[in-house]
């Protein structure tokens, strides 16, 4: 995966609350590249993930931010659900059988969620984002070799 600026821009967007500005960005990412996309997004994800549960990955932690999640969001349509949550979470942190009860479309909405919040309450997320983008891209380059 080589660096691209509207994955880069799409995910800025989303993360900083712009979702129709994201959402108009995502339009314009080509069909042939949504698989580099949302492997993008879960590499982001995972460095969010590791700003927010960096001191506490415990069980009780975890289902703690997605009864935060259910609240934050409570007039989303659809609901968060609270097991997709505490599911990707854990996914995430080693459980990967996980993921399998999770449609890729609540994975990938829950994940954007997650992200929001994350960077909306992380002063340094914010302050250094350009770093967050490039370490997602790193760690998705790497997946994506295999290594």
């Amino acid at each position: 995966m080589t660096g691209n600026p509207l994955f880069r821009e799409t995910i800025r967007a989303a993360s900083l609350g712009n979702a129709d500005e994201a959402s108009r960005l995502y339009d314009q990412i080509p069909k042939s590249d949504l698989n580099e996309y949302h492997m993008f997004v879960v590499a982001f994800f995972a460095a969010a993930l590791g700003v927010r549960f960096q001191e506490d990955q415990s069980l009780s932690e975890i289902k703690r931010f997605a009864d935060e999640m259910r609240y934050d969001y409570r007039d989303a349509q659809p609901p968060v659900k609270q097991l997709v949550v505490e599911g990707l979470i854990r996914g995430m942190l080693g459980e990967e059988q996980m993921f399998d009860e999770i449609s890729p479309q609540e994975q990938y909405r829950t994940q954007l969620l997650a992200i929001r919040k994350i960077v909306g309450q992380s002063p340094e997320m914010q302050a250094r984002m350009d770093d967050y983008l490039t370490d997602a891209e790193t760690l998705a380059t790497q997946w994506q070799s295999g290594e």
